[in-house]
């Protein structure tokens, strides 16, 4: 398991649960080699370095800040893992698969939450920058049949299961739009979480109820969707 350096990680265990998750694209009958995955908001690079140990084909690994952008080809570097990842500097927003690019079979999608104090941004603004996000990445990058993966390392449903709910009802109350549905996550992909998926086959865990390694880990939310016809 390729591992960032501590002091580059902000909640590492979501990292690695999210990026643990995101290698879940078992649904796709082909073969994980051939598999192209873009990385939203991807510095400094935990979830980007799991997938690609994960065998993952090529990786996409989208960030908007240059300095975290250099932050990100330094581990991938050090990691031995930029052969197969290719680093965009810029807003996911804008990001549109080239031709060459290939189909998108997965992304994982995991923006800065209110609780980070990422930036200047308002939390209303925040809030909409993830909303507008989640819908570009269905309408415009995700191939149909594609996955994915919504994380946040966040407690407040407004910022996790809120924008899972409104990204489901996005395509599903507009023709014009693409339409996922919940793909659950099974139990034996989360070992010592299973008791954290909810009635909607989301995962939502909340710091300090469990025991043991497992108390001091922090609060997150993982969701994985499937892209399907309108």
């Amino acid at each position: 398991m390729a591992r960032i350096p501590r002091r580059n990680m902000v909640g590492t265990r979501c990292v690695i649960y999210v990026a643990g998750i995101g290698s879940d694209l078992s649904p796709l009958q082909i073969l994980r080699g051939s598999l192209h995955v873009v990385d939203m908001c991807a510095a400094p690079g935990g979830k980007t370095s799991q997938l690609l140990s994960a065998g993952f084909g090529h990786v996409t690994a989208i960030e908007s800040s240059e300095r975290r952008s250099r932050q990100l080809v330094e581990n991938l570097n050090r990691l031995g893992l930029s052969e197969r990842c290719q680093v965009i500097v810029g807003d996911g927003q804008n990001f549109i698969p080239a031709e060459q690019h290939g189909e998108i079979h997965g992304i994982v999608l995991d923006v800065p939450c209110i609780a980070t104090g990422t930036g200047a941004r308002r939390p209303d603004e925040l809030l909409q920058i993830r909303e507008s996000l989640a819908d570009h990445c269905v309408d415009n990058i995700l191939d149909l049949g594609g996955i994915l993966v919504y994380a946040t390392c966040s407690i407040l449903k407004e910022e996790s299961e809120d924008q899972v709910t409104k990204l489901i009802a996005h395509g599903k109350q507009n023709a014009n739009y693409s339409s996922v549905t919940t793909l659950p996550i099974h139990p034996s992909k989360v070992p010592g979480f299973e008791a954290a998926i909810d009635e909607n086959g989301w995962l939502r865990v909340l710091p300090g109820v469990f025991e043991g390694d497992l108390q001091s880990t922090d609060g997150f939310f993982v969701a994985r969707l499937i892209k399907e016809i309108s």
